[in-house]
């Protein structure tokens, strides 16, 4: 195996696996990076003020200010990406929906036979996932797009485990939505009680905010 990531399984909504390198030490560029990101969290964390809105306020956001336009799971794709996020975050969220496969399967070695074996059970992990009915788990679900000559950006929101998500397509539309995404994300911004409690949406809005 080469010292690097290896991919061993496709990406399915918000959910990719990974295998690791036993020699996975920096190289000075990603040393650099990391320090300059560093840098820019510590300046935001000593900056950040209490301006916080709901995700309904940011759905509404995105569409008044930067022209997104809902779609509905009737639309190609859409309903498939809900059904993956769902997997994905009944998977993280309610574990113990799942019975036996409560606990994430454990990945042995770095033996091809091995990572088969691991793969083989986290796909029967997900399909018993998909398989549990919503008035046991949902989430709230809504996507947002906008198309621009023959790219698009879309804006991804779950409001019940308060998720912000989203891509784009071609160079400079990607380059836009990275501006667009951290704006929406300091539009989002944090409570007093965020900063306080130093939570999950605050580590995750400094963090946004951090990225170049």
């Amino acid at each position: 195996m080469k010292d690097s990531n290896n991919i061993i399984g496709k990406a399915n909504g918000a959910t990719s696996y990974f295998v690791l390198s036993r020699n996975n030490k920096l190289t000075l560029k990603q040393k650099i990076q990391k320090t300059r990101f560093q840098l820019r969290k510590k300046w935001i964390e000593k900056h950040i003020s209490a301006n916080g809105h709901t995700l309904d306020e940011v759905c509404q956001y995105v569409q008044e200010k930067y022209g997104f336009r809902e779609v509905t799971r009737a639309c190609s794709g859409v309903q498939y990406e809900y059904e993956e996020m769902r997997t994905s975050f009944m998977i993280t969220h309610a574990p113990e929906l799942l019975g036996e496969y409560a606990k994430h399967p454990e990945l042995k070695g770095h033996s091809e036979e091995e990572i088969r074996e691991f793969m083989a059970q986290v796909e029967v992990r997900k399909e018993i996932a998909k398989n549990v009915p919503k008035e046991k788990f949902d989430i709230d679900f809504h996507k947002y797009e906008k198309k621009i000559c023959d790219t698009e950006m879309h804006v991804i929101i779950e409001k019940k485990y308060e998720y912000i998500g989203g891509g784009a397509s071609g160079k400079k539309t990607i380059k836009d939505f990275n501006k667009m995404y951290k704006d929406v994300y300091r539009y989002y911004g944090v409570t007093e009680e965020d900063i306080a409690k130093k939570t999950k949406r605050y580590d995750m809005v400094v963090r946004t905010l951090a990225r170049r």
